[in-house]
This record gives structure tokens, C-alpha cells and sequence, in this order.
């Protein structure tokens, strides 16, 4: 019995292993002074920190798609260094469960957090003006969620089917909500 569990004991610390910056595709921006996080291979899992910086030079977005399916990964953290998420950064990552959004993101795309059904609370930053258009739409087990006070729009479909929504704060300073912005909220 001994045998077989240390024979079994290096598997399952390899299962356990973190994502790496291995697993990250990057792009440099047209003036050679920045990267983009521009894609991710599918089967990294775990937990993963994104490098503030790649090469000797700021990592400063995070490019649409870039994460799309990687549904192993359980939890991600955001450098300072980076001031945008594109549009269905995250989609469909299913895994994830925690993710810290640094106060230098200003801007968050369209559906980034698309169908992150393991999402169960999210800190959206003081810097972030703008929910857009679906950016949290069926992000099942999303429970509660507090709006800065600088957001002044939120977007359509922004929290459709957040089925486990059960507490939320908008702030006065928010202008307009889209349509179904909370849409298929039991």
C-alpha cells in the first residue's frame, strides 16, 4: 500500500502545478515599446500571475480572446502594468473562480468575462467608467457585485444570466443600463 501511494504522490503534484509564462502568447505593439497578452494555450491550468513585464518591456493588455477556453485555469492575477481587457478576454473559462482586476485597468471589452460560470465575485476597479455589453453575461455563479462610483453606463446584457445574483450596488453616478443589462435574473 505504501508503494502505490508514493507512486501515485508525484502524479497528483504534477495535476497541481500552476500555469506559467510558458503557457502565454504575447505581441509587441506597433512602436516596440509594449506587449500584449495575446493568447494562451488551452490546456494551462491552475492558477497564473501575468508577468508585469515580458522582454524588458511592460506587459500593458490583455488582448481579445487571449484566454478564450481555457478552462483549467482556476485563477488569474492582473499586473498593475496593464490598462485594458479586450473583448472576450476570458470567454468561456469555465474554471475561473477568482481573478484580480488592478485600479490601472480602465477599460474592460465586451463579453470578456463571457460564460465564466465558476465567477462567484469580482472587484470591478475605481478605474473602470464603463461596464460594456455583456461583460458578465451567464457568469452562473456570480452571487454579488459592487459598481464604482465612476462608472456612468452600464451595458446591454452586462449581467444577463447571472442566475445567482442576489445583491448588487449602482452607484448614482451610473447614467444609463442597456437593455437586459440584468436580464434572466431569477
Amino acid at each position: 500500500m505504501r508503494l502505490k501511494t508514493l507512486l501515485v504522490l508525484p502524479l497528483l503534484v504534477a495535476s497541481l502545478q500552476a500555469a506559467s509564462v510558458e503557457d502565454l502568447t504575447f505581441t509587441l505593439n506597433s512602436d516596440g515599446t509594449e506587449y500584449s497578452v495575446s493568447g494562451c494555450v488551452q490546456s494551462a491550468s491552475g492558477s497564473l500571475d501575468i508577468p508585469i513585464t515580458y522582454n524588458g518591456l511592460p506587459v500593458t493588455s490583455i488582448g481579445s480572446d487571449a484566454f478564450g477556453y481555457c478552462t483549467s485555469l482556476t485563477s488569474i492575477t492582473i499586473p498593475d502594468s496593464v490598462t485594458s481587457i479586450g473583448g472576450y478576454a476570458f470567454s468561456s473559462c469555465y474554471s475561473l473562480s477568482s481573478i484580480i482586476i488592478p485600479d490601472s485597468v480602465t477599460l474592460i471589452g465586451d463579453y470578456a468575462f463571457y460564460a465564466c460560470s465558476s465567477l462567484s465575485s469580482i472587484t470591478i476597479p475605481d478605474s473602470v467608467t464603463s461596464i460594456g455589453v455583456g461583460v458578465f453575461y451567464s457568469c452562473t455563479s456570480l452571487t454579488s457585485i459592487t459598481i464604482p462610483d465612476g462608472v456612468t453606463s452600464i451595458g446591454t446584457s452586462a449581467f444577463y444570466s447571472c442566475t445567482s445574483l442576489t445583491s448588487i450596488t449602482i452607484p448614482d453616478s451610473v447614467a444609463s443600463i442597456g437593455q437586459n443589462a440584468f436580464g434572466n435574473i431569477q
